[in-house]
């Protein structure tokens, strides 16, 4: 008979140890997602507006190129490579927003959070967008284009 309680005792001793194991892992579950829900119930307004709200910003431009389209007359087009500085930052658009004289502008923007405590990926991405220029040029002229600060010429066919 001996032998049978100490068998049941070291049977009981291992299950309540199983089961003391299992109560503490998930003591420890429920205490992290009390600290999560916490936290998430307790962000700042701030921190929250800024995953919606965005600021249009203009954009670093890497490369443009300015194309002629095999048609007549000549149409002209600028292919532009431009910058996204980081995992927050979004391609919005690139547009011709002026021509004075010989001179065309060209504004590209990305949008970025709004907030000023982000907390960014710090990878460096890039846009391609083509931009036509349309047809009315002069022959043998020269025009620059202006795209956020970074200057291309072309000669008018």
């Amino acid at each position: 008979m001996r032998g049978n309680k100490a068998m049941h005792f070291a049977v009981w001793k291992s299950m309540n140890s199983t089961y003391l194991a299992r109560i503490s892992m998930l003591t420890v579950a429920a205490a992290v997602l009390a600290v999560a829900a916490f936290v998430y119930l307790n962000r700042d307004d701030e921190s929250s507006a800024t995953s919606k709200e965005r600021k249009q910003v203009m954009a670093p431009i890497e490369s443009i190129d300015v194309l002629t389209l095999e048609s007549f007359p000549p149409q002209y087009m600028v292919h532009i490579v431009s910058g996204l500085p980081s995992g927050c930052a979004q391609f919005e658009k690139a547009e011709v927003t002026g021509r004075s004289g010989t001179t065309i502008a060209i504004a590209v923007t990305n949008t970025m959070p709004a907030g000023e405590n982000l907390v960014c990926t710090d990878i460096y991405g890039y846009h391609e967008s083509n931009v036509g220029l349309g047809s009315d040029f002069t022959p043998r002229t020269t025009y620059t284009v202006d795209v956020n600060g970074t200057l291309a010429t072309f000669t008018a066919q």
